[in-house]
């Protein structure tokens, strides 16, 4: 990136080569021809961002020595929940696939978003960024979606509730914590303004000079647009350059044809299998919301079915429409499908709440022939599923769509800017 271009930006979603004014407090730049948000400029970022950031780490640890629920029986036994002991006992119950994931996306994954936050925080601060800070930051925005402490918290409640037609249940400190937690990702996603840390970081050593094949990229990590070849590291960050995202389609359709697959056993066998009193037998994804609506938690029911069965079948009918149009070059309503495609990146995560659920399910009821709960091959099954699919969307670039569509012919930089109030 020899040659940049520090006014122009691309909007991730269409391809669009923009100048980007400067963005008064309280407004918000969208891209002209698809209505992506492309920078919001957010007063204070630097002290709010860290000061969330360091709040919701503290409260992250914490969360790890505090109880996270207490579950007591008719009879005296009693027995108490923590985020390790879940993990632990999917892992002895064979699944160690779940726990594997679970603790990718609730012990790993939100610590490193607030740190590598906190840490760009404090380098900015200082005005000395470290690469390995630099690298970490740039990763946030692919990573974040895969820090799902508010969907565990939600899922926990879902497993509490059902619970609660069986025993005693309370709320342990480190649910308010990871409440907390959930708090502070939600500031630092209000006050953070990327694009201004990135301004006061400094570029690192002149690249090596481009070639006559260079064309205009902007990284994915940093948002720094210049002439660069592909597969170039970029200068600020170090996150290797794409003009578009390596073998998209081909990626994609792979990925969506596996959750298809596993879909057919993720609802036809058992999620887990739960046993009261010596009796019971094995549930499916179905079976569990039936068994919400038995006891009245419609709310929580309708909940479940949405994100566990609509949900998936939305993202996998959705992506694959989206594949198909632009395998066919279709030009028509190219603003509804990259909404539509801004609609599955953001719901997809949600489904992992019955994975969340069932690990609590497994973790509270543990008391022999009184009450046990054992994962079953459905969860796992309907665990990747939801693993692939969000690879599947996250693998899909929608700026194809516009590209297979002549809209991105020669990079024509727009001048045009659109303005929002906040």
């Amino acid at each position: 990136m020899n040659e940049r271009f520090d006014a122009l930006t691309e909007c991730r979603d269409c391809g669009l080569l923009q100048q980007l004014p400067d963005v008064p407090d309280g407004a918000l730049a969208a891209c002209s021809r698809c209505d992506a948000m492309l920078h919001q400029q957010r007063r204070y970022t630097l002290p709010l961002s860290f000061a969330c950031s360091a709040i919701g780490l503290v409260l992250f640890v914490l969360a790890f020595w505090l109880p996270m629920a207490s579950v007591a029986m008719p009879g005296g036994r009693a027995a108490t929940s923590d985020l390790l002991t879940g993990t632990e006992l999917l892992r002895r119950a064979g699944a160690w696939e779940l726990a594997g994931v679970v603790v990718l996306t609730l012990l790993v994954l939100p610590g490193f978003d607030l740190g590598a936050t906190l840490a760009m925080s404090v380098g900015v601060w200082l005005g000395t960024v470290p690469r390995w800070v630099r690298r970490a930051f740039a990763a946030l925005p692919t990573l974040s979606s895969w820090a799902m402490v508010e969907v565990f918290l939600l899922g926990a409640t879902i497993s509490l509730v059902r619970l609660r037609a069986w025993m005693h249940v309370e709320f342990g400190l480190a649910s308010f914590a990871l409440a907390g937690v959930a708090l502070c990702s939600l500031g630092i996603g209000a006050a953070l303004d990327r694009r201004a840390l990135w301004a006061r970081v400094p570029l690192g050593p002149s690249a090596p000079q481009s070639s006559a094949s260079a064309r205009v990229i902007s990284c994915a990590g940093c948002e720094l647009v210049g002439a660069a070849d592909d597969g170039a590291p970029c200068p600020r960050c170090s996150r290797t350059l794409h003009g578009r995202k390596p073998q998209s389609v081909h990626r994609t359709w792979a990925l969506l044809a596996a959750a298809a697959l596993l879909a057919i056993p993720a609802n036809v066998l058992p999620v887990m299998t739960i046993v009261k009193a010596g009796v019971g037998g094995p549930s499916t994804i179905m079976g569990g919301t039936v068994e919400l609506v038995e006891h009245g938690f419609w709310l929580l029911a309708l909940l479940v079915f949405v994100a566990s069965i609509v949900v998936p079948v939305f993202k996998l009918a959705a992506l694959c429409t989206l594949l198909i149009c632009t395998s066919r070059g279709l030009t028509g309503r190219l603003r509804l499908r990259t909404k539509v495609f801004r609609v599955v990146t953001f719901i997809g995560r949600w489904s992992m709440l019955d994975i969340f659920a069932t690990m609590t399910l497994v973790e509270l009821a543990r008391f022999g022939w009184l009450g046990s709960v054992r994962p079953g091959a459905g969860a796992t099954a309907f665990c990747a599923v939801v693993v692939l699919t969000m690879l599947a969307s996250e693998a899909f670039d929608p700026r194809l769509m516009w590209d297979a569509a002549g809209q991105n012919e020669g990079r024509a930089l727009e001048r045009r800017h659109d303005w929002r109030l906040a």
